[in-house]
């Protein structure tokens, strides 16, 4: 566990095991603890790198311009990592997709889960209500989305939402969008895209995130799509085994 000074703040990290470097990005509001459960399964074959993104969980928000991708490329840098598999949940996919298209020869794979693509034209608005509300009440209202409806039926993962949740600094709503470049582009440019790609969805997660796997399954050149039955947009806590399955095929047909 460590944190890495960048850019006017600090990016906090964990790494465990050895062998070929995983890395993976949590969503929006969540923190590394999202990936609990893979990185227990991982662990004894990979070296797993999670990370709190700027904003988020412990590490420290914006000051000025940053960019999440150049973050994640410094981290990277910090730890001696070369060539990871990249995975992200949601935002975190967004993250991967960014830092495949900023350096074309970094990531070993790519496994996109539920993810978000910068230029992607949502049909609803993901802060409706949130602006001149006090951060706790943006908290609650946010876990009233539907986009939560199928992780609650499942306790224990619902208890560690609402815990990242609740330690979620809120900055992303209160501060306008700060990152350079802006990260809206990316969706014109999946077809530069030339490493290995996992496209999972699940199957009870919005409709919006499945027509995002869509179109990266047919965009990008090398992109395998999977649905994953009864689960939500939370699928690693949802259904760790299943995800840990896809993860360890995803690694081991590009090793």
């Amino acid at each position: 566990m460590g944190f890495l000074a960048y850019n006017g703040g600090s990016i906090h990290y964990e790494s465990v095991g050895s062998g070929t470097p995983v890395v993976l990005i949590h969503g929006f509001t969540f923190d590394h603890r999202m990936w609990r459960h893979q990185v227990r399964s991982l662990r004894e074959d990979f070296r797993v790198v999670t990370y709190d993104c700027r904003g988020f969980g412990r590490s420290s928000t914006p000051v000025g311009p940053y960019s999440h991708h150049d973050d994640l490329r410094h981290l990277l840098r910090h730890l001696g990592i070369a060539r990871p598999h990249v995975v992200g949940l949601s935002m975190g996919g967004r993250i991967a997709l960014n830092h495949a298209l900023a350096r074309p020869d970094a990531p070993r794979s790519l496994v996109l889960i539920g993810t978000d693509v910068g230029g992607f034209p949502f049909g609803f608005d993901w802060d409706a209500g949130l602006a001149g509300v006090s951060t706790a009440a943006a908290k609650a209202m946010w876990l009233r989305h539907g986009l939560f409806d199928p992780v609650r039926a499942r306790p224990e993962a619902w208890r560690l939402v609402q815990a990242m949740v609740d330690g979620y600094s809120g900055w992303h709503w209160r501060n306008g969008d700060m990152r350079v470049p802006a990260d809206t582009g990316a969706l014109a440019r999946l077809a530069e895209i030339r490493t290995p790609v996992d496209v999972a969805v699940g199957a009870l997660d919005l409709a919006d995130f499945h027509e995002i796997a869509g179109v990266l399954a047919a965009r990008i050149p090398h992109a395998r799509h999977t649905v994953l039955p009864g689960v939500g947009h939370l699928a690693p806590l949802e259904d760790p085994p299943a995800v840990n399955a896809l993860l360890r095929r995803a690694f081991t047909s590009c090793s």
